[in-house]
């Protein structure tokens, strides 16, 4: 009640006035005993409904509780124009109770009862006898009595309504604030420059559908070369964002063994035993770049979205027989090796990339050709994140790319003569 407009809390006894009054003039069962009074309850009611039209404006807005009492002044005015003790109108007076019942403060359950009051006590101001309608005052007074114990049911269900809606939404802000400071530290683990190796450019980005997601992608020197990753965690939210956290964590602690198969026993121990409760799995390309020959030695859990991009324009894909981490006890994995040579580029993204397209596997041949026309790593990586910035994203997007320059072979001087 608190956030309705004034004029949708007033429609309704606008609209049972009119019906009222229609009802009286046309049945013939009902009565018109007076029909200045109930020209006068019409007139109080579009009085109310107008001030209710412009009390959604913070001026007005502040004398709201003006339109339930003009609406008692109409409730009595319809009861005495409509037979006066034989009307059977008086339950409208309900609605302006309710009105200031639901209004916060136990000060307006008081409010409500003098309405009430006034409104019963109207038709007698218009000129009802008490000698013509000797049980009609002591019926109006035990009606108001039960309008009074039923404002204060409401108040005290609206008070708790609000104190309910105000833990829920201090609760709502301190989670979108978490989820916030964990969007940033998840983006504060990202790479934030080109890893400096001569010879070789790497670009990455991470979308994620929510403010946290499952997926990473991470480069880092290693003895000779680069190590690069990405990962892409079952799920998404802030579940996904801790499991693709520690993920990263395990795979850098074996930074210094060559094997890349190294880094997923490890990352499988931890999912095996200290996430065996969260359910979870991912797929991981991880691999270690020999810089002085661009030979890569990998590792593919599941993942099998990764490209190899030639310079005279065709590709590879290094498809995956291997399971992922975390799924089933006890897996192994293999590596494998290629081989960058001068102008190649090897590309790894998540499934949300093909979500970009039609979702199946026919758009990584999509992905192959904007790799193929783009001029750098960067160049194929800002493509992909102006796609994804366009489009809403049901999957966390992430791509990595590791491109050799095509002058790495040439001697200082063969290079300034190129």
């Amino acid at each position: 009640m608190d956030e309705l407009p004034p004029l949708w809390k007033q429609l309704p006894f606008l609209v049972f006035f009119i019906v009222a009054a229609l009802m009286s003039i046309t049945l013939p069962t009902l009565t018109v005993s007076d029909w200045g009074a109930l020209a006068a309850g019409a007139v109080l009611t579009a009085a109310a409904t107008g001030y209710a039209a412009i009390a959604a404006r913070p001026g007005p807005g502040r004398f709201a509780g003006i339109i339930p009492s003009l609406d008692f002044l109409a409730a009595g005015a319809l009861r005495h124009g409509t037979g006066e003790s034989h009307s059977i109108y008086a339950s409208l007076v309900l609605l302006p109770v309710l009105w200031f019942a639901a209004r916060e403060g136990r000060r307006n359950v008081a409010y409500a009862a003098v309405g009430a009051t006034v409104a019963i006590i109207v038709p007698f101001a218009l000129g009802s006898s008490i000698d013509e309608n000797p049980n009609e005052l002591s019926r109006g007074l035990y009606s108001t009595l039960i309008f009074v114990l039923g404002a204060l049911v409401v108040n005290e269900l609206a008070r708790r309504s609000r104190r309910n809606l105000h833990t829920a939404r201090d609760q709502a802000a301190a989670a979108t604030a978490e989820l916030r400071r964990a969007a940033q530290i998840q983006r504060f683990l990202l790479p934030k420059n080109a890893a400096p190796l001569p010879g070789y450019q790497t670009a990455g980005a991470c979308i994620p559908s929510k403010a946290v997601g499952g997926d990473f992608f991470d480069w880092y020197l290693i003895d000779g070369g680069l190590g690069f990753t990405l990962g892409d965690v079952m799920g998404k939210g802030a579940g996904a964002g801790m499991i693709a956290a520690t993920t990263r964590a395990v795979i850098r602690s074996a930074r210094n063994s060559a094997d890349p198969v190294t880094a997923l026993t490890l990352t499988q121990d931890c999912l095996a035993t200290d996430l065996s409760q969260a359910d979870s799995f991912a797929t991981l390309f991880h691999a270690r770049l020999r810089a002085s020959d661009g030979r890569i030695l990998f590792s593919d859990a599941g993942h099998g979205l990764t490209l190899v991009i030639r310079a005279e324009g065709t590709w590879e894909r290094l498809a995956s027989e291997n399971m992922p981490v975390g799924l089933l006890p006890d897996t192994r994995w293999e590596s494998f090796e290629t081989r960058l040579e001068p102008g190649d580029m090897i590309v790894s993204f998540s499934d949300g990339v093909l979500d970009l397209y039609d979702g199946t596997l026919a758009a990584v041949d999509e992905i192959g050709k904007l790799a193929v026309s783009a001029g750098s790593a960067k160049d194929l990586v800002d493509s992909v994140h102006r796609l994804a910035r366009g489009t809403s994203n049901p999957d966390d997007v992430t791509i990595l790319a590791v491109g050799r320059d095509r002058l790495s072979q040439l001697t200082p001087l063969e290079r300034m003569l190129a």
